[in-house]
């Protein structure tokens, strides 16, 4: 296992720990949260098994992942934002999305491939941050954004999507054509892997300091 996999699995799992200790402070929307670090803890561990003990591929993980991971950040944010946007057309985009992963997987990619619908994921999830970040400027409700947990939750998945959308976008291609240049992208798509976890963590905790101020 090379260090950028430990270094992987230890970022995801101290966000695991940070949520776990804090889950009673959590709202409704933080426990989401909660639960898409669950997964990804659980999608990394079992990963490494099926590489390091099965010798088998986990591209195909990421077909299934995808569908999973969306539909949670879009329950939270629906959460979040359901007094600001249209119910039927906010949940006819998540519906055509997640048609759109299956199609993808029975008819156009093979499990073999890493799912393309990974870069689509990944342009809804910079659209939905902004759109929250224009509620949050437009409602002027928080006093100190430093000190607001969905601030640093929008902050991260901003972040992370928009820096790895290149990545996933072109990462059947590199496979084939140029691993190297896969390998240093990769590196950068760990280290906004880093950040998102970090700051996931940090809200879990910013959660705990102001429901003990409540």
């Amino acid at each position: 296992m090379s260090f950028y996999q430990i270094l992987t699995l230890v970022i995801v799992f101290q966000a695991f720990l940070s949520g776990a200790y804090f889950y009673k402070y959590l709202n409704k929307m933080l426990r989401v949260v909660f639960v898409i670090v669950c997964l990804a803890v659980f999608s990394e561990f079992t990963s490494q098994i099926i590489i390091h003990i099965f010798k088998a591929t986990t591209l195909w993980v990421t077909h299934f992942y995808v569908m999973i991971e969306f539909f949670l950040w879009a329950v939270f944010y629906w959460l979040l934002m359901k007094s600001f946007i249209n119910r039927n057309l906010y949940w006819s985009v998540v519906v055509l999305f997640e048609l759109y992963c299956i199609l993808n997987t029975v008819f156009i990619q093979e499990l073999s491939e890493y799912a393309q619908t990974r870069s689509v994921e990944g342009i809804l999830l910079v659209l939905l941050p902004i759109a929250a970040f224009y509620k949050t400027m437009i409602e002027s409700k928080i006093d100190k954004l430093i000190k607001d947990p969905i601030i640093w939750i929008n902050t991260a998945v901003l972040l992370y999507f928009s820096s790895s959308i290149f990545f996933h976008s072109l990462f059947n291609v590199f496979l084939n054509n140029n691993i190297e240049f896969l390998k240093i992208s990769g590196y950068l798509f760990i280290g906004a892997n880093t950040v998102f976890y970090l700051l996931l963590s940090v809200s879990f905790y910013l959660q705990k300091l102001k429901s003990v101020r409540e």
